[in-house]
């Protein structure tokens, strides 16, 4: 059983507007057995660690988990109610949620299950990310015909 919660306390998501196009093409389209996202990694930077608007993020999540793959969460920050995930539409049957531990480190996990081709979609909060990583994610993602969605926190400078 997987549980999300939510703070209610006020921040926003900031999206770039390269990841904006493709979220609105994701949350438009019927789902295919090929995404046309499928070879690709979006990022989405949060202002802070304080996932509130979270929420904003079930329309696609729901539809990202109608393709007929796994749609594969890791280490998500908070618990949501089932109840909350199931009235947003999101299909808890095609849902793997996986968590890092000694062995096995979020971008590790997440380049994994890109590149297996089980999954139609990865959405993973792995903290910062340099950008050889990134590369790597993307070719793993190549490699599976998988979307990677990283979520991120606003990298202050």
């Amino acid at each position: 059983m997987m549980a999300l919660s939510a703070n209610s306390n006020s921040s926003s998501i900031f999206v770039t507007a390269k990841a904006k196009r493709k979220v609105a093409k994701i949350v438009t389209k019927k789902p295919t057995a090929k995404s046309d996202l499928a070879g690709s990694v979006t990022e989405i930077v949060v202002q802070d660690d304080n996932f509130s608007n979270i929420p904003m993020l079930m329309p696609l999540l729901a539809q990202l988990s109608q393709d007929d793959r796994w749609f594969v969460w890791i280490a998500p920050p908070v618990l949501l109610p089932k109840q909350l995930l199931l009235d947003a539409g999101i299909d808890l049957n095609k849902v793997i949620l996986l968590n890092p531990d000694n062995k096995h480190s979020t971008y590790a996990l997440a380049k994994q299950a890109l590149s297996t081709g089980t999954s139609h979609s990865v959405i993973s909060w792995p903290g910062y990310l340099s950008e050889e990583e990134l590369n790597e994610l993307e070719g793993a993602a190549k490699e599976g015909q998988s979307h990677g969605i990283i979520i991120r926190r606003r990298q202050h400078s």
